[in-house]
């Protein structure tokens, strides 16, 4: 089981934060990466994970859906979805998880696919990566040089890149 922690431990693991995106395009260095399928998108974010030592946190949502929102949320899900969904506790309201492979992916579909939107954030290569419509990611750093290597790496991975 994947526990889920609070905003708090969040940030002491080294993760940047901000409030809403708003805050993060004032606060960081920031591009937008922009895919046009979700192979490149999911190929940038194994090669992000790699890059940080397969230590990646992200926000998921459901915990604090409404019972509504939980069933439909339930109802698009295939069984291998299901099968990551029941990996991670969402019983304590807590949103933020540590993100091995698996349930990177799986964040990274339901992101893209509109129905709930994660950002994730990056310790080893301070970032975060903020889902977003339409296959377009903000991606905000506290340094220039620490941008560029995301840059880089995004346009390797075909991936457009906007400031």
């Amino acid at each position: 089981m994947v526990r889920s922690m609070a905003k708090e431990e969040l940030i002491r693991h080294g993760c940047l934060w901000a409030g809403n995106v708003r805050e993060a395009f004032e606060t960081f260095e920031s591009v937008v990466i922009c895919a046009d399928d979700r192979e490149k998108m999911t190929a940038f974010f194994n090669r992000v994970l790699s890059a940080n030592e397969d230590v990646i946190y992200a926000d998921f949502y459901y915990p604090v859906l409404e019972e509504e929102q939980r069933q439909k949320f339930l109802s698009g899900l295939d069984g291998r979805q299901m099968a990551v969904l029941r990996r991670m506790e969402t019983e304590s309201g807590q949103i933020y998880y540590r993100a091995d492979r698996e349930i990177m992916e799986f964040l990274l579909e339901i992101t893209v696919a509109g129905w709930l939107f994660s950002t994730f954030y990056l310790v080893h290569k301070k970032a975060l990566i903020w889902g977003n419509y339409n296959m377009e990611f903000p991606v905000f750093c506290e340094s220039r040089e620490v941008l560029s290597w995301y840059t880089e790496l995004a346009e390797e991975c075909g991936l457009e890149c906007h400031e």
